[in-house]
């Protein structure tokens, strides 16, 4: 379930992100109304069965197709997919549903606190999109103040006959607290990350997160200076990257933890680092490793490039990469420890008569 509140419940049926698909199951009556928000929340795996409908565009089973269905479990969120404004304007038909998070939105000519059953539009750049409150039966936002800045939506994405829009049910997707800067330096081999917050409520602290593959990763978590996470008085928090960073484009992000364990996520910061040397090969992560590693690896010039892994006899085991790499753009590579067994491994690269080689040891 990627929403469970009031008269309707959505889900999707991928919770790794790589192809899901989502769907609406509403307006209901009786058992299943009942069960929404009781045995059915967030994360429950359902089992529905019934007959499809696609008003206003939205693939639905409403009330009088719904044959039957089964509360499975109750397993996880699925994690949010991180989209843009204009992507959702212009192929919304392939979101519905499904749990999403848009950086960097405000409200268009808005102010106040926030009505009920009333459309208003939200914008990122020169994209606007409908941002529709409902009544009290699926929403809690009515009566709560509307965000004067930039905030982090985290929800699914409807349909109606105007088009696809943002339903929220709570005001927690607005960022808060008020943060006033955000940067990122590199110091040396690490990158020393500051930033400052006017005011905090209900702050528990925030993740620092990093990117450089298309994969955010969480590094650490910093609390609040507010012993109860609220103050009025303006707070400065640091954070250093200790790990060598690889050429290329590396992005930061800050993911505020409110005191209820909602998130909302900062505007990203990025800094960029030239290639070193003719060949660069980053340490697998994790490692030891039992299922899955990530590493990068760049070649100055444009050359062939081959990374493989071998064993401590020196025999090959397999070939990660073979081919012609962006000269000084890190490549990254993600290896599968499957069907290996536990001990030390060597991960070579060889580029234009050069190598350069990371240990790596799989555990069982």
């Amino acid at each position: 379930m990627t929403r469970a509140f009031g008269e309707y419940v959505r889900f999707q049926d991928e919770s790794d992100n790589s192809n899901p698909s989502g769907l609406t199951v509403g307006p209901v009556s009786g058992a299943l109304k009942d069960d929404i928000g009781g045995d059915i929340t967030k994360g429950t795996r359902l089992y529905v069965r019934g007959t499809l409908s696609e008003p206003d565009g939205l693939l639905r089973i409403d009330n009088s197709g719904l044959k039957n269905y089964i509360i499975l479990e109750q397993g996880s969120l699925p994690m949010a997919q991180d989209v843009s404004l204009s992507t959702l304007r212009s192929s919304g038909d392939k979101f519905e549903s499904e749990l999403l998070r848009v950086d960097g939105l405000s409200f268009l000519n808005a102010s106040g606190m926030f009505a009920e059953n009333t459309t208003y539009e939200v914008e990122e750049g020169t994209t606007l999109l409908d941002y529709q409150v409902g009544g009290a039966e699926e929403t809690n936002l009515g009566g709560k103040s509307i965000p004067s800045g930039t905030f982090t939506y985290e929800g699914v994405l409807g349909a109606s006959s105007n088009g696809p829009q943002l339903v929220p049910i709570r005001a927690s997707t607005a960022l808060p607290v008020d943060l006033t800067g955000f940067s990122a330096v590199r110091n040396g081999s690490s990158v020393l990350l500051t930033w400052q917050t006017a005011n905090e409520t209900n702050n528990a602290g925030f993740r620092v997160q990093y990117d450089q593959t298309g994969s955010w990763q969480t590094l650490d978590f910093v609390p609040s200076n507010a012993a109860d996470g609220s103050t009025g008085e303006a707070q400065s928090y640091r954070f250093t990257v200790d790990r060598r960073l690889g050429p290329g484009t590396h992005r930061f992000r800050l993911e505020q933890v409110d005191l209820d364990e909602t998130t909302a996520l900062s505007d990203t910061v990025q800094i960029a680092v030239d290639m070193e040397g003719a060949l660069h090969l980053s340490a697998p992560a994790p490692n030891p490793v039992s299922e899955r590693a990530t590493f990068s690896f760049a070649v100055q010039e444009g050359a062939e490039a081959e990374v493989v892994l071998y064993n401590m006899l020196g025999q090959q085991v397999k070939t990660l990469y073979e081919g012609t790499p962006r000269a000084g753009q890190s490549t990254p590579l993600r290896f599968d420890a499957g069907g290996l067994s536990s001990g030390a491994y060597v991960v070579q690269l060889r580029a234009d008569g050069r190598t350069r080689t990371r240990r790596l040891t799989i555990v069982r």
